[in-house]
């Protein structure tokens, strides 16, 4: 069966096993299709026992923008002897699931001669390792980004070689920062020196990318009006009438995710009636918390569907000036982060910080929860949390507060602080990463080495 099979017509018995990749496909009314990928099934484990234990590895660069109140930030300890520190105390049920790095720097995003620009820098350099060209006009260039180059080879064994996610709008051309394009502040994943991959902040829109809409002139325009699972019913019938209990009970799970996940993200597509020349407004959630957790869940869906391997997600633009009010921070982000050591912006930067990392825990709960072969995905993942400015009123590049999380296949011990020389380039970090998945080159900007994480 090739690597991109729809569901057989035929039989299903413990013997004719179905490719890991099989998807439900079902082509509509004026050429619209859809095609639905499937979980990890029993009736997929290959023959061999050496291929049945080789899980693929998820790689996963979360940012947030202007830096954090370092001093709420860094635990006390070392090794696995160490405490949770105030910002990442929400991370407490999960504290055996990630590492704390210490020491890593991107000497990329300084200045380096160029004068102020540090939040365009910071978002251009964090996964480019690559010190942006300062312009404001489209001569824009900076760096192939760590999760293109790992899409180049090892993205190029799923559907989608790699999904960039993100909450917030922003336009590539004009200055954001200093003289700086705002494509620089806006993007952390770049396809090539002077193109950024660009990032999809709609849920739905993210949502059709994993499960496809296409074909058909009205395609673009009227979508899937009813749920996908309603579309693929007769393949998802017949899969369920040949497969085994267990593998019935996994697929009621999974398509019981996939409807709850759908129900959620069209709260926020309905069309609303408004008074003519009004312009409708955007289908992402207004409630930013919803809009972060339905990103994660797409990730975790994209990942368990073996979709794609591959996923940046930025939860905000860097130099952003959102406000929380859901955790009564009614200033905005980028404001407080310049905070003159004034207590009250002190405070209210650490609520941010604490904030960014419950939903990050979220995130990892859920992926800890989904099986994945013997393990769960958080067991088959390395997922990078953090930015590249480290205390935002300073904007400085070094000690950047960066946790990986995940085992990398079980390969790497996690529950512990990791220390490094000063200045260590993060991009080691990066090329350890894609050596787990076979695509390091060699280099990769200012490195200096593959980074020791076992």
């Amino acid at each position: 069966m090739s690597s991109d099979s729809s569901l057989p017509s035929g039989s299903i018995n413990r013997s004719d096993r179905l490719h890991r990749r099989t998807v439900l496909r079902q082509i509509g009314l004026k050429g619209l299709a859809a095609s639905m990928a499937l979980p990890m099934l029993d009736v997929m484990t290959p023959l061999r026992a050496a291929e049945a234990t080789q899980k693929p590895v998820r790689l996963a660069w979360i940012f947030f923008p202007n830096g954090t109140n370092a001093e709420r930030w860094e635990p006390k300890g070392s090794g696995s002897q160490w405490e949770l520190s105030p910002t990442l105390e929400p991370l407490a049920d999960c504290r055996n699931d990630f590492n704390v790095m210490k020491g890593l720097a991107q000497v990329n995003a300084q200045s380096l001669g160029d004068g102020p620009g540090d939040h365009a820098r910071s978002a251009a350099a964090y996964l480019t390792g690559a010190h942006p060209f300062k312009t404001a006009g489209s001569k824009i260039r900076v760096g192939r980004s760590a999760d293109q180059i790992a899409a180049d080879t090892y993205g190029r064994q799923t559907r989608l070689a790699s999904i960039e996610l993100g909450t917030e709008e922003g336009r590539d051309a004009g200055s954001c920062d200093s003289g700086y394009a705002c494509a620089y502040s806006n993007n952390i994943s770049w396809r090539s020196e002077s193109l950024p991959t660009g990032k999809e902040i709609q849920p739905k829109r993210a949502f059709d990318r994993l499960f496809g809409v296409a074909g058909g002139d009205d395609a673009k325009e009227q979508g899937l009006k009813s749920s996908i699972l309603d579309f693929v019913a007769d393949q998802r019938k017949h899969l369920a009438n040949q497969v085994g209990s267990e593998d019935s009970r996994k697929l009621d799970e999974y398509f019981t995710s996939v409807r709850e996940l759908e129900q959620r993200i069209s709260r926020f597509a309905t069309p609303i009636a408004l008074p003519e020349g009004t312009l409708a407004p955007s289908e992402k959630p207004s409630d930013a918390t919803e809009h972060i957790r339905l990103m994660y869940d797409l990730m975790v869906l994209a990942f368990r569907t073996d979709t794609t391997r591959i996923a940046s997600f930025m939860l905000a633009n860097e130099g952003s000036n959102r406000a929380f009010p859901m955790i009564e921070v009614k200033d905005g982000h980028h404001q407080l982060s310049h905070h003159e050591n004034k207590q009250d912006n002190i405070e209210k930067i650490a609520k941010i910080d604490r904030y960014y990392c419950e939903q990050f825990a979220y995130f990892l709960k859920k992926m800890r929860e989904t099986p994945d072969g013997e393990g769960n995905l958080l067991d088959h993942s390395l997922i990078v949390y953090g930015g590249a400015i480290n205390d935002g009123n300073r904007h400085d590049h070094h000690d950047l507060p960066i946790l990986l999380a995940g085992r990398g296949g079980k390969q790497l011990a996690t529950g512990r602080i990791l220390e490094y020389p000063k200045n260590t380039p993060l991009n080691n970090l990066f090329r350890a990463m894609l050596d787990n998945v076979g695509a390091d080159r060699g280099d990769f900007g200012d490195s200096t080495g593959i980074l020791s994480v076992g």
